[in-house]
């Protein structure tokens, strides 16, 4: 009977754990999300009556019934580095006028990905189980927020095995960006309303905000998903590419930044940057700019990194949407009852 029980959970929670895959990182769910929430209660329930099989990852310990007092600080196995800006394409000219300077005559391509607006984070997996999240911090160090991470339903508890590998990489540290879909930020924003409380400036707080809650239950109700986008410690694992580094994150059941392209020359890069820059309300997350990156990782050691940023990646931000306010006047209004009201006329 004991083992019956087991396998009828480990049964159920592989099957969330594919709706999850399937909803999250390929967004093509195959069943409602009444039936979804069936399923998930039916775990519940048995987990409930035979807590002896309830594991780490399974679906239904996503939130924690803790609260923290303070965030643990956590020191980053790699530097998690920032890019220098470009806001030109002729800056971004002379950046890979620098890169053909020190790779020479070898032929170089371009890993070029949408620049989200969100808040990094590192995620840790031992031997295919999330076991810390942290954020960027100062860039050294970062802090814990490992309970907050396992609420967002796009970051998976537990990695699929590769088919390929006989079994998971003792430790690999996954980086990304967590943020909120513009859609998602609209509703929370309502729901807030109603409330009374107080609505949040624009997608990238909110995810700020939410990310850094106390108490994890709060951040399980915010709409915060995670683009995987680059690697700390890997394992053990190499790779020769940027884009084999993708390829395998998919593999794992991650989900990576969308509408990202490899690019065989600087010119299609380029292109590829402005189309996005003319492009961007089409997609259901903010971006600010985009991220150029040298594909092969040969080619990355070759060029090396500052104390701040590597030279082998370049942001090219794109025009500020904002606008310069002018006070032309201060005037003085006396109202029917003989107060004075301050007036500014604006440019």
């Amino acid at each position: 009977m004991s083992s019956n029980i087991k396998t009828q959970i480990e049964t159920l929670r592989r099957e969330i754990q594919n709706h999850d895959y399937l909803y999250y990182v390929q967004s093509q769910p195959e069943i409602t999300d009444t039936e979804y929430d069936k399923l998930l209660k039916k775990l519940q329930s048995l987990e409930n009556e035979h807590p002896k099989f309830i594991t780490p990852d399974s679906p239904t310990q996503r939130v924690s019934g803790q609260a923290v007092k303070d965030f643990r600080q956590v020191k980053h196995s790699s530097p998690m580095l920032s890019l220098d800006n470009t806001y030109t394409p002729d800056e971004l000219k002379e950046w890979d006028e620098r890169v053909k300077k020190s790779l020479g005559e070898e032929k170089y391509e371009f890993v070029v990905e949408p620049k989200i607006d969100g808040i990094s984070c590192s995620l840790t997996y031992t031997n295919g189980l999330l076991t810390l999240g942290a954020t960027r911090g100062d860039g050294e160090t970062g802090e814990d927020i490992t309970l907050n991470v396992r609420t967002i339903r796009s970051i998976p508890l537990s990695l699929i095995k590769p088919a390929h590998a006989h079994s998971f990489p003792e430790t690999i540290e996954i980086r990304g960006e967590i943020f909120i879909d513009k859609n998602d930020f609209q509703e929370l924003n309502d729901e807030l309303s109603r409330e009374g409380a107080q609505l949040f400036a624009n997608p990238r707080n909110a995810a700020a905000g939410s990310v850094r809650q106390k108490n994890p239950a709060i951040t399980a109700k915010r709409p915060l998903r995670f683009f995987t986008h680059s690697y700390g410690e890997t394992g053990g694992i190499k790779f020769k590419t940027h884009w084999e580094f993708l390829d395998f994150c998919k593999e794992l059941g991650l989900k990576t930044i969308e509408n990202t392209r490899l690019c065989k020359s600087f010119d299609e890069a380029v292109k590829y940057c402005l189309k996005w820059q003319e492009e961007r309300d089409k997609l259901h997350y903010e971006i600010d700019g985009m991220v150029i990156k040298i594909n092969s990782l040969e080619q990355r050691q070759i060029l090396g990194q500052t104390m701040k940023s590597p030279r082998w990646a370049i942001a090219y931000k794109f025009p500020a949407r904002q606008a310069t306010t002018r006070i032309l006047n201060i005037r003085v209004q006396v109202g029917r009852t003989g107060a004075l009201t301050p007036v500014a006329d604006l440019e």
